[in-house]
């Protein structure tokens, strides 16, 4: 590990960055695993090794989410070049003094502007990822970064012993909501049993109500009640049940109402929370491959690999195309970094994987 780790990581645990390591332009040297892959690598992540979010109207902009699902998938491929690059990236740019991580980031000409405030989930996945590359990799200074996020995460981050969504990172202000769709269990695990947000977490899922099949979306700390949209979002409810796997909670109603609707047509971005009906008549990648890991949770190896198939289909399937391999409206060019990233991470899960991002 250390012929390839920035000699700058002795200053890292000081939680400042020597000024004179910059990150690596990320190396292209090699043939991507995956078709999304390459797409990734030659439209969104750029020379810096920062992941914009889009290649149109938010090409400047860099979100701590893009940071964490691609630190996943390097450890789980066992890049280790590329994970030491991009933990640069993180201490670089997005690592705050209060060792919370921003959650956005935008250029304006040479500057690189930072969001004033983090995103629980964001930070919970960078965690899980350096935990692991401690490991892979027998690197014990990413468990040292691990450790500092997680004590601030923990700490200044939590209400009433449960996470909450975002803070503050300069007045410490916090929510008092909590997505439940953050509640990575995998994440938890990782964090000071001290802290009780292990516990605490899998409770809030088994008391939070369902309504039909859907499950709540958040819990407000303060006034100790659960949310529901009326309109549904698949990938928040996806999200959902996938935690409620992780933590062997039971999804059963869920898991109908997606089998049934799968077999009746596409899965719609959106539902109707009474009626049960689309409200849209768009499909998300993001909502297939979030589907791809819940199956898999479930154990529904084959059902997954259907799904995979049904999610192949909606990227760019041209090899004379720039943009083949890609999750992107060619004609509009629009596309996002999450709807590429999770049909990278699912490839890889499915291939001989085990992160759930």
């Amino acid at each position: 590990m250390r012929n390839f780790f920035p000699l700058f990581l002795s200053c890292l645990l000081l939680l400042s960055a020597c000024s004179e390591e910059k990150p690596k332009a990320p190396p292209q040297d090699y043939e991507s695993e995956f078709p999304v892959e390459a797409f990734i690598r030659t439209h969104l992540l750029i020379e810096t090794g920062l992941l914009r979010t889009n290649i149109t109207d938010r090409q400047n902009e860099f979100l701590s989410e893009s940071l964490g699902l691609y630190l996943l998938f390097l450890v789980e491929r066992d890049r280790e070049r590329e994970f030491a690059d991009q933990v640069v990236v993180l201490t670089e740019y997005f690592l705050d003094e209060s060792n919370l991580v921003a959650w956005r980031l935008e250029q304006k000409d040479e500057a690189i502007l930072t969001s004033p405030v983090n995103a629980w989930i964001d930070d919970a996945r960078i965690i899980h990822a350096l935990y692991l590359a401690a490991k892979s990799f027998d690197e014990p200074t990413y468990a040292e970064l691990a450790n500092n996020i997680s004590e601030s995460l923990t700490t200044i981050a939590t209400e009433e012993g449960l996470p909450v969504d975002y803070v503050d990172l300069k007045t410490k202000e916090s929510s008092d909501i909590l997505t439940l769709s953050y509640l990575d269990e995998a994440a938890l695990k990782l964090m000071p049993a001290s802290s009780n947000l292990y516990s605490n977490s899998k409770n809030l899922l088994v008391e939070a109500p369902t309504d039909g099949p859907f499950f709540a979306k958040a819990y407000s700390i303060q006034n100790q009640t659960y949310t529901f949209d009326d309109e549904i979002n698949m990938i928040d409810q996806l999200y959902v049940a996938l935690r409620y796997e992780q933590f062997n909670l039971a999804t059963d109603r869920f898991y109908t109402f997606f089998k049934e609707s799968f077999e009746m047509g596409p899965i719609y971005g959106r539902y109707n929370r009474s009626n049960r009906t689309p409200t849209v008549t768009y499909e998300s990648q993001a909502v297939y491959a979030l589907a791809v890991f819940y199956l898999l949770e479930r154990g529904e190896d084959e059902f997954a690999e259907v799904v995979m198939e049904r999610l192949r289909d909606l990227a760019v399937q041209d090899e004379s195309s720039e943009y083949n391999g890609g999750f992107i409206d060619v004609m509009t060019q629009h596309t996002h970094s999450f709807d590429n990233l999770l049909p990278l991470l699912a490839e890889g899960r499915l291939l001989d994987g085990y992160i759930v991002p």
